[in-house]
């Protein structure tokens, strides 16, 4: 045993040089994407829900007073009347017609 422990630490030290090698590679390389695709026009909209409606607040997310507090593809019902109330006035802009 005491011949063959040097020879398990020397096989653990390469075997855990081998994955950290692995994962700092693979963490420094970019996503996979497909050649000459284009952003998906979704991807420029920020859909909630409140009470049933469906709003794109996409261009509210950066001037809103109470920061980008929007989950995108949730109902925010419960969290907007907790701050606005009843008033859904405010927010009619962004209606998704």
């Amino acid at each position: 045993m005491n011949k063959l422990l040097p020879k398990i630490i020397f096989y653990a030290l390469i075997v855990g040089v081998a994955i950290a090698g692995t994962l700092l590679y693979i963490k420094t390389q970019p996503p996979p994407t497909a050649p000459n695709m284009s952003p998906s026009p979704a991807a420029s909209t920020c859909i909630i829900t409140i009470d049933g409606q469906k709003y794109d607040v996409e261009s509210l997310r950066n001037t809103h007073t109470g920061g980008d507090i929007f989950q995108c593809g949730t109902d925010m019902s419960a969290t907007f009347h907790g701050q606005h109330g009843d008033n859904l006035q405010m927010i009619q802009r962004y209606l998704v017609k």
